[in-house]
């Protein structure tokens, strides 16, 4: 049954589909159900039409699922086992960006030991070798305790 599922949309109609629910990508279920609503009431062209129809269609299915099973997905884009969406813009940002930028990296430096220290309560021993952040590293030289590793 599952077969006969697939061929009923034909490539092109998938394409078309693919195509609208990737304009919509951002958006959230309801503003994009609102998007194809509008375009179906303006929409002449038979093949537009099934485009149409197929995108309201995974969008309702879509919404579905996602309601009863991961209500925390909000735009259409975050929906997992799809490809529709892969090759996408990634460079665009929006409003949820900022939560997960990552922290600004710390540039590390390699030291040499030259005396017994300890760092966040772990013991360093004369003459090791190690990577500490830039401002770690610097103090441990300029009080003598390390020097740059060549």
């Amino acid at each position: 049954m599952e077969k006969g599922k697939e061929e009923v949309i034909t490539a092109y109609t998938e394409a078309g589909r693919n195509e609208i629910l990737r304009q919509y990508a951002n958006f959230s279920f309801k503003e994009a159900l609102e998007q194809v609503n509008t375009l179906l009431d303006s929409e002449k062209d038979f093949e537009n039409r099934l485009a149409l129809f197929a995108a309201k269609s995974w969008i309702l299915r879509k919404k579905i699922y996602v309601t009863l099973h991961d209500p925390y997905i909000s735009a259409l884009s975050e929906v997992e086992n799809t490809d529709i969406f892969d090759g996408l813009d990634e460079e665009e940002y929006n409003e949820f960006d900022s939560l997960f930028d990552d922290a600004p990296t710390v540039k590390n430096i390699e030291v040499t030991m030259l005396k017994a220290a300890s760092i966040d309560g772990k013991k360093l021993t004369k003459e090791t070798i190690v990577s500490l952040p830039e401002e770690t590293a610097n103090k441990f030289i300029e009080e003598g305790k390390a020097k740059l590793t060549e």
